[in-house]
């Protein structure tokens, strides 16, 4: 029974770094009007979707890392960025709990992170220079 209601929790935490929540936050920032944010995170959504095809990462946490990174920018809160980050490390322990191939995880990390530098990168030659 706890364990059962431990791995509930965990499916519950990493489901923050899932396609229906990033689309979620996509669709909120959308209506935002800021255009440069919002290409901010569909570049980095779409370059991590497509090397993820290319190489097995982990898609939770990628994306969920990729959700913290913009929205701890966009908010450019201390407090908000100590959650995200609290709650992204819940995050990696949940996958870490629940899936056996650790590799993947951390090839999604590491993917999140490469997409999310590529994308504020980007955007940034697109819209400040």
């Amino acid at each position: 029974m706890k364990k059962e209601f431990i791995k509930e929790i965990a499916r519950d935490i990493i489901a923050l770094g899932g396609i229906p929540f990033f689309l979620l936050v996509l669709v909120r920032v959308a209506i935002l009007s800021k255009p440069d944010f919002l290409l901010q995170f569909l570049f980095a959504g779409v370059i991590f979707l497509l090397i993820n095809f290319l190489v097995k990462t982990n898609l939770y946490s990628g994306l969920g890392l990729i959700i913290l990174i913009f929205t701890s920018l966009y908010y450019n809160d201390l407090k908000f960025s100590i959650f995200g980050v609290l709650v992204y490390i819940g995050m990696i322990i949940s996958l870490t709990f629940l899936y056996k191939n650790k590799k993947e995880i951390i090839k999604g990390v590491l993917l999140g992170v490469l997409s999310s530098a590529i994308s504020y990168y980007l955007v940034k030659v697109i819209f400040y220079e």
